[in-house]
């Protein structure tokens, strides 16, 4: 696969959609082939008690995440809670999630990677990507999922404007380290790297600054947990 022409196509996709759910069905899509994946969705918190199936490649998304609502664990749940990203390698035998971990192995899931969507200190919700294989995630492919979820973070933002959703840290330096994951991501050079900002930001109709932020916030809030 050629990553910068996959990416490239789905910059025009994208482009011109403005609903919410089309971005996430696209990024999720998207997510699913370039980390080589079965599977991708949205999980979007609602409400302090609900949680909702956004988009799903599949009817095992939808099964995978309310699975983690009936047992009240999984990683898509602590990618929420716990302001990381979070990744498994082997569901069958992750301690962490005792109850989801065997029960996603019997719908066929063995690997998964959960990415909070989240702007500054507040979590809308998480992508998650699914593999029926062990170990089917590499540290690329996480960092891959990070920058399509600052994405859809982005498309969630304007969805929201309307309601009260602001964006933070409007600062040069958002935009350098958001221009400085770009490149050690994609091994592009600083610019490609902002022009692949600029045009995120056109296409989404939001300031560069919010998408940077977006971005920082997938890698820099807090270290993601060792996987299982």
């Amino acid at each position: 696969m050629d990553l910068q022409r996959t990416l490239a196509a789905m910059a025009v996709e994208l482009d011109g959609l403005r609903a919410f759910d089309e971005t996430a069905e696209a990024v999720s899509r998207y997510a699913r082939t370039l980390l080589d994946a079965d599977d991708a969705g949205v999980l979007l918190v609602e409400s302090r008690r609900e949680l909702t199936t956004q988009c799903g490649t599949s009817p095992v998304v939808h099964q995978a995440h309310q699975l983690q609502v009936d047992f009240d664990e999984g990683p898509c749940l602590d990618a929420i809670k716990g302001r990381a990203t979070y990744v498994t390698d082997d569901t069958a035998h992750d301690l962490r999630w005792p109850s989801w971990g065997p029960a996603a192995a019997e719908i066929g899931i063995r690997s998964a990677v959960g990415v909070r969507l989240a702007t500054g200190a507040q979590g809308f919700g998480s992508l998650n990507v699914y593999a029926n294989r062990p170990s089917a995630f590499t540290a690329e492919h996480v960092h891959l999922a990070e920058l399509l979820a600052a994405h859809i973070t982005v498309a969630l933002a304007v969805a929201k404007r309307e309601e009260g959703l602001t964006t933070a840290l409007e600062t040069r330096s958002v935009i350098g380290q958001a221009q400085g994951i770009v490149m050690q991501t994609f091994g592009v050079d600083a610019d490609t790297a902002f022009d692949f900002l600029k045009r995120i930001s056109q296409h989404e109709n939001v300031r560069i600054n919010a998408l940077a932020e977006a971005i920082t916030v997938q890698r820099n809030t807090n270290a993601r947990p060792e996987k299982s």
